[in-house]
């Protein structure tokens, strides 16, 4: 059994190779491991809906674990001490004003020892701190270290001479240093002491006001606290849509809507994310490693290839299309193949995505060929195509007197993309009747829609612990910082074949005479700046998370 690779500190503990995974996939009804642990367990959020109003913090719960012997001194906290600054920037406001407080104050209590030490140095002579003989106090002593540090300028104490030029000396030996600096030895030649304490604390004030300065700014002004006022709707939908060409496809559908729409975000864009928690929150599950990773999921609506932008300052809906490269499509429907299960992926007519993030509506406008056709190899984007060119190529075949053996002749179309219960048989050359009677029907059969498989979708999704990620990303237009807004959907969270209710109402309320009164339009220019005047629609909160019947919402 191949088991997933751990690090080499960590104990050997149980995996799930990828055998039983793909055993996992394929028979969703119910399997269980060689532990005993069962395929469903309960759900556990990646990202937990702790706000009100039914949205997240935009964090996700994750932790890490490592073994005793790396934890030793800072290495397991190396990442940390290199980021420093944004691991400070992560604390809260509160936390992180007391904790500058209580550093501030500790520098302040440490100078005020230091001026006592140097005072006490020589009680005989006079250094401005305090009288002689008598040193000055702590309390004295605090008192200057603050009002040097602050710069206030209330006086030295007992009026002593504000350059103090009688401290007592330290001699100091610059011998080493005058390769470099020759003049400089002759100038500092004789430092006082008290003097090269206060020269040591102004400079270290100086720094520690500018970074103070720089950390607050950066953190007030913080652009990640702008997503609080991105709201998602409550339930997502699930729904199926029957397309004129008659392909049939479901989507998945979330509601997004900026609540400070009269000042709109730049950039917004949305991505989807799936993640398959499966067994592994059951209590038999816990030493266990899962193959747990974020799968995207392609957008349509709006289209990510050009980078799924959204104008969120009104309800806006993402869509994605559930074909069969999606990863939260239940494995036993992705093996029916493409267009809802017209032909089987193991058939020989579909080509292998090959690992990439794909699209199957990218093959219905013709962007790219998904299906190709198994005796001449050519590619073709539909199965409509796909079709034609078979019994284009058998009707030149049988006229050309091909042999059967080898050539599209060989291919039955009704088996392959039609109602199994309507064989269409191979082409015989002395009933050319019964042989187009049999293509018209077969034409008719591929275009019936089957029934909707929102069954299948809620036992896979319940089983396999599947919860959907929708990141927003956009940028805050007054900062000029990047944000993100995200939101959690489980299977709980989601609601089929159904559509998010109409939500935007003419607003009304308005008074009228305030709008065409002058005095009105300079306190509003004054005190609310360039914004319009007056109202023109309204969101009803309320039924932004409400559902309704397909056909009576927001198609």
């Amino acid at each position: 059994m191949n088991s997933f690779n751990r690090a080499p500190h960590t104990k050997a503990r149980r995996s799930i190779s990828s055998r039983e995974l793909k055993f996992f996939e394929e028979h969703i009804d119910g399997p269980t491991f060689t532990n005993g642990a069962a395929a469903t367990a309960p759900m556990q959020r990646l990202v937990e809906r702790d706000l009100p109003y039914h949205q997240s913090s935009n964090s996700l719960r994750i932790r890490h674990q490592s073994s005793k012997r790396n934890t030793s001194g800072l290495r397991f906290f190396h990442w940390y001490i290199e980021d420093w600054f944004h691991v400070l920037l992560r604390l809260r406001t509160v936390v992180s004003i007391l904790m500058f407080v209580t550093i501030w104050t500790l520098f302040l209590l440490f100078f005020a020892g230091v001026y006592v030490l140097v005072d006490r140095k020589d009680p005989e002579i006079d250094c401005g701190l305090g009288k002689v003989p008598n040193p000055i106090h702590f309390s004295g002593a605090f008192a200057f270290s603050l009002e040097t540090t602050t710069t206030v300028g209330y006086g030295i104490p007992n009026g002593g001479n504000a350059f103090f030029e009688n401290c007592p000396r330290q001699d100091v030996d610059f011998n080493l240093l005058l390769y470099l600096v020759t003049m400089i030895s002759h100038v500092f030649h004789l430092i006082r002491s008290l003097q090269v304490a206060i020269y040591f604390q102004m400079l270290i004030s100086m720094f520690f006001n500018a970074f103070l300065l720089s950390f607050m700014f950066a953190r007030l002004a913080r652009s990640e606290a702008r997503a609080a006022q991105v709201l998602f709707a409550n339930k997502a939908i699930i729904n199926r849509e029957v397309l004129e060409n008659g392909i049939t496809r479901y989507l998945f559908s979330a509601r997004i809507y900026d609540a400070d729409s009269r000042y709109p975000i730049v950039e917004a864009h949305a991505r989807f994310y799936a993640v398959k928690h499966r067994s592994m929150h059951a209590e038999d599950s816990k030493d266990m490693r899962f193959p747990i990773k974020m799968e995207a999921m392609r957008i349509c609506k709006p289209n990510d290839d050009y980078g799924a932008l959204l104008y969120t300052s009104i309800p806006i809906t993402c869509t994605h299309h559930i074909d069969i490269y999606s990863p939260i499509l239940p494995p036993t429907l992705r093996k029916l193949g493409p267009e809802n299960g017209r032909v089987m992926c193991d058939s020989g007519f579909v080509l292998d995505s090959c690992g990439l993030d794909l699209r199957e509506n990218d093959s219905y406008v013709g962007s790219r060929d998904s299906i190709r056709c198994a005796v001449c190899g050519e590619t073709y984007s539909t199965i409509a195509n796909l079709i034609q060119h078979i019994r284009y190529n058998q009707l030149t075949e049988k006229y050309s007197d091909i042999p059967v053996s080898g050539s599209h002749q060989e291919l039955d179309v009704g088996l392959i993309f039609g109602d199994t219960t309507k064989v269409l048989k191979p082409i015989d050359k002395s009933n050319n009747n019964a042989s187009s009677s049999n293509n018209e029907s077969a034409a008719i059969d591929i275009d019936k829609p089957t029934p909707p498989w929102y069954e299948e979708y809620k036992k896979y999704l319940s089983e396999a612990n599947v919860e959907i990620l929708v990141v927003m990303e956009a940028i805050d237009p007054i900062t000029s910082g990047t944000f993100q807004a995200i939101q959690s959907y489980t299977v709980d969270d989601i609601e089929f074949d159904k559509e998010f209710a109409p939500c935007v109402l003419t607003d009304t309320t308005e008074d009228v005479s305030k709008q065409k009164n002058m005095w009105w339009k300079i306190f509003r220019r004054a005190f609310v700046g360039r914004t319009a005047v007056g109202r023109a629609i309204k969101i009803d909160l309320d039924t932004f998370h409400e559902t309704v019947n397909v056909g009576e919402g927001c198609s």
